[in-house]
This record gives structure tokens, C-alpha cells and sequence, in this order.
């Protein structure tokens, strides 16, 4: 699928939904053009009812006056929140195309996740749905005080605090999003920041800022992922209105 073919798939399908942030196009930013990879990258994020669909498009690394005609090679949807209508459209991407569930191999470990993934030729349609209905199991008492005890502890290295940051997203509670804007007030974490931008996590935003003001002219890398976290924090707070 061309990219001109997978921009007028989106359309057909999201045309009319409201979106909550600007669009990030890296091909059309000149912050990113230095960034190393073989793909350009674009974001968006439709906005209705209580949730988002955050879009990722991937299409070949080719010189950006020729890029209209480059091979799309992944378009995924993540569905955060209430999402029942945007789910619909999200589907309509899978229409016509081939189940790939072998595309998804390796790619992703056993997170939870819902995903159905189809095949346009070259190109990969996946829609992932990144909330589960109804309450989280919390944590055995013991098991999350450790891991907050590991955010805590100023001695711990930042693949401990990485880790225990994910254990403890998988509560997805008050107390954890306490424990995790905690350790973003002592010091930086992306981990956190991609868990608390996820949940739609308002409070988060001011450390997320701190973050992007730190970044090196010289680190599209960081630059691209903490921009796109920021514009996907904006858009919660346009679904929040």
C-alpha cells in the first residue's frame, strides 16, 4: 500500500472525528530529519466520547519530495479509554485485507493486549485496544511495596525503577499513579511518563515538559518519542473538555 493509499484509508475511516492535538509528522519537521532510521514516522490522535484512537504510521525513509509515493509498511491504532465508536471506525482499516497474526510474532511480549493485525501486501494494519473492561486486580500488599520501596530508594539503578514501573502498571490504581508522579518529582523516567500518558494522567504533563526542555538538539530520537507523548497527553485533555 502507497503512503497516498494508506493516508486516504485513515481518512475514509476517521474522516470528520475531531482530533485532539496537532499532527506530528517527522518528514515534515526539521527537528527530526537527522533522526537515524529507515522509516518516517507520523502520530495522530482522534478524539470522541471518553477516549482517543492514537494512530502510528510508518512508511519508507525516501527522500521527502518523492514520499507520496513510498510504501506505507505499518499503520496501528491504539484505542485508550471509552473508545466504542472510534473502535468501530479503527476497524474499517481491517476491512479487505488478509489476518496476519504471524506479523505480530516477536514484536510484542504477553502484555494483555487485544490485537487483530491484517495484511495489505507489504503493509501491516493492526488495531491494538490498550484498555481492559471492568477492574484491575491490585497487587498483593508485599509485592507492591517493594516495588514502590525501589522507586523510592535513590540507590536503585534506572533499569530497577524501568521495571518497577511496569510491574506496578499493571494495578493501574490511585495509589499507583501517586507512587509514579512521585518518582517523576525526584527524578526522570520515560517509563513512567509513557504509563501515566497512557492513563490520560493530567498531572504528569508538567514533568513531561521538564523532560522535552531537556533534551539535546542533538537526540531527535528522545525529541520524537517525548513530543509524541506530550501531543497525546494534549489530547486527553481535549476528551477531559
Amino acid at each position: 500500500m502507497k503512503l497516498t493509499e494508506a493516508l486516504a484509508l485513515l481518512e475514509r475511516c476517521f474522516g470528520g472525528v475531531a482530533e485532539g492535538a496537532p499532527r506530528l509528522v517527522e518528514a515534515e519537521d526539521a527537528r527530526f530529519v537527522e533522526r537515524p532510521s529507515a522509516v518516517w514516522l507520523e502520530y495522530r490522535w482522534y478524539v470522541s466520547q471518553r477516549g482517543l484512537a492514537e494512530v502510528f504510521l510508518k512508511s519508507e525513509r525516501v527522500p521527502v519530495e518523492v514520499r507520496a509515493d513510498a510504501e506505507a509498511t505499518v499503520i496501528r491504532v491504539h484505542l485508550l479509554g471509552v473508545a466504542d465508536g472510534l473502535a468501530e471506525r479503527a476497524a474499517g482499516l481491517l476491512v479487505g485485507g488478509r489476518p496476519a497474526p504471524e506479523r505480530l510474532m516477536g514484536l510484542f511480549d504477553d502484555d494483555g493486549l487485544r490485537r487483530e493485525c491484517v495484511a495489505f501486501a507489504r503493509t501491516s494494519v493492526t488495531v491494538e485496544h490498550w484498555d481492559t473492561p471492568g477492574p484491575r486486580k491490585l497487587l498483593d500488599e508485599a509485592r507492591f511495596h517493594t516495588l514502590a520501596e525501589r522507586l523510592r530508594d535513590a540507590a536503585s539503578t534506572p533499569e530497577e525503577r524501568h521495571e518497577s514501573v511496569q510491574r506496578l502498571a499493571d494495578e493501574r490504581s490511585p495509589r499507583v499513579v501517586e507512587e509514579l508522579l512521585g518518582l517523576l518529582s525526584r527524578q526522570p523516567s520515560l517509563m513512567a511518563l509513557r504509563v501515566l500518558s497512557e492513563w490520560g494522567e493530567a498531572r504528569a504533563r508538567a514533568s513531561l515538559r521538564a523532560a522535552l526542555d531537556a533534551v539535546r538538539s542533538d537526540n531527535p530520537a528522545d525529541l520524537w518519542t517525548l513530543t509524541a507523548l506530550d501531543r497525546r497527553l494534549e489530547a486527553w485533555a481535549h476528551v477531559e473538555r
